[in-house]
């Protein structure tokens, strides 16, 4: 255990975003660590296994990786509840886990909120002005019309989104990458976000909103993004520290 380990502090555990390999997320790992003084887990998600909503148009797979990994990260640890730290569509993989109604044909249902004390999303989607197969979109879809905003009043909810890229059709490259993804959301593609998200569909209704300038969407050698050093992350951690220690909503 790490000397600057806080007794008794609920867990982390890291949901990554679509087509992501979780290895992807151990330097997050080790930055978070060290800010919160709390043990740190990431869910083993690959890439084959987000290959599989190309095909499935479900989340059902992960959501039995998730349940699996939350239920070995509280056991490791003798904890009853986490803190979901989730990146871009590892958040609504999250609001999908902890609700209360059965999800997709099989009717997959994991009552995860009875696990989880905070979710922390980082670039996450959450909401959208379509539908459809592709980005996700009905997935989003399900949980925005299913569990609206902060749902559980019992929860702590943290909305982390970088202010990394203003959308434009006639700017560079990348202001008009950022401008067809914020589109696609059936968002304004002329706002502020991290070049995959925008604003408007990152900040979840009735969560703590932090803004973070400069930061894009997805770890590059060329960019900050979420995880990228141990001062960027302090800097949402230290806002999720506060939320922590107010009274939850009853």
């Amino acid at each position: 255990m790490p000397v600057n380990e806080i007794i008794g502090a609920e867990p982390l555990l890291i949901v990554g975003g679509f087509g992501s390999n979780y290895p992807l997320y151990e330097a997050m790992r080790a930055h978070l660590a060290e800010v919160s003084g709390r043990p740190v887990a990431i869910t083993p998600l690959t890439l084959l296994d987000w290959g599989g909503v190309i095909a499935s148009d479900s989340y059902g797979a992960l959501l039995r990786i998730l349940d699996k990994a939350v239920r070995e990260t509280l056991a490791a640890h003798r904890a009853r509840r986490l803190v979901l730290v989730a990146h871009s569509a590892g958040g609504v993989l999250a609001r999908i886990y902890m609700g209360d109604q059965p999800y997709g044909p099989r009717r997959l249902l994991y009552h995860g909120h009875e696990r989880v004390c905070s979710l922390v999303t980082l670039g996450t989607p959450h909401s959208a002005k379509k539908s459809g197969r592709q980005g996700g979109l009905n997935q989003i879809a399900f949980v925005q019309t299913t569990y609206p905003g902060a749902y559980w009043r019992f929860i702590h909810y943290i909305s982390v989104m970088g202010k990394g890229v203003f959308g434009a059709t006639d700017g560079p490259p990348v202001e008009r990458g950022a401008w067809q993804s914020y589109t696609m959301l059936g968002s304004a593609g002329a706002q502020w976000g991290d070049g995959i998200v925008p604003m408007d569909a990152g900040l979840l209704l009735g969560s703590q909103h932090v803004i973070i300038p400069g930061l894009r969407h997805d770890p590059r050698p060329d960019r900050p993004w979420y995880g990228t050093s141990v001062p960027v992350v302090r800097i949402w951690w230290e806002q999720v520290e506060v939320r922590l220690k107010e009274p939850s909503r009853l």
